[in-house]
């Protein structure tokens, strides 16, 4: 049976062919965002209105680099607007501002979109939130040089939770990481430490590396002492949101 509508009807009828498009970007899996000459959103698809948090009506009329305006992103910023400005189709890793003022690092396509004469009108931007797959590249990265150390290598959130540990760990503690794992360390200091639990909030708190010593228990219930360093991680906006706790044994008497 033959359609009533084909995709030719869509093409050579205005009315048609605006409905299609739009119903098109309504249902990208990415947001797409549409901006005139002055850089004013125009247009937010359905997706980028969930991403950001925003309204669609909230977001018209808004200067697109709103979005993305964070300390660290301003040369990126430049490029982005030298290359709109020049015409250029760009892809770009960028971090981008939710209502809430939290962001989500995007992985961004740019392309000037032009008038019936040639002239470029605005820009199209496809926005696909890749938070959870640059988390994940971040997290095997440190892990990777963190196998490689000897020392005990422990990754854990602000909170001191343990997210990951490496080899160097399980020789010297004699846990492997799913016994630790979602846990605060209290089998290695039998319990609450507050010196630990101090210096791991000095670190967080002051943003910079703390140097402290301890004891920990091993599994097999034997003492060791350990010279650590606690190192925030941070993100974009300067918040903690890793934390590398490097600890060497130094032997010795307990602390």
């Amino acid at each position: 049976m033959k359609p009533d509508i084909t995709y030719f009807d869509y093409l050579t009828d205005a009315s048609k062919s605006s409905k299609f498009i739009y119903m098109i970007m309504e249902s990208f899996p990415q947001g797409i965002v549409i901006s005139d000459q002055e850089d004013r959103i125009i247009y937010a698809n359905h997706k980028m209105a969930q991403l950001t948090g925003y309204s669609r009506k909230e977001m018209l009329g808004k200067i697109t680099h709103h979005f993305f305006h964070f300390p660290d992103q301003q040369s990126q910023l430049k490029e982005l607007a030298d290359s709109r400005l020049a015409g250029t189709y760009e892809t770009y890793e960028l971090y981008v501002r939710r209502c809430s003022g939290a962001p989500f690092m995007a992985h961004i396509i740019t392309a000037p979109y032009k008038n019936l004469e040639g002239n470029i009108i605005g820009t199209i931007s496809i926005v696909t939130d890749i938070t959870i797959t640059k988390r994940q590249a971040e997290l095997e990265a440190l892990a990777i040089a963190a196998t490689k150390s000897l020392n005990s290598v422990i990754i854990t959130d602000k909170h001191s939770k343990i997210e990951w540990v490496n080899e160097g760990f399980k020789r010297l503690s004699g846990y492997s990481l799913h016994e630790v794992i979602d846990t605060y360390g209290e089998v290695l200091r039998r319990g609450h430490n507050e010196y630990f639990s101090s210096k791991f909030a000095e670190a967080v708190l002051e943003k910079k590396p703390v140097a402290c010593f301890y004891t920990n228990f091993s599994k097999s219930g034997e003492t060791y002492v350990v010279k650590s360093t606690i190192t925030p991680v941070l993100d974009i906006n300067g918040d903690v949101k890793e934390v590398i706790i490097v600890e060497t044994d130094i032997g010795g008497d307990t602390v």
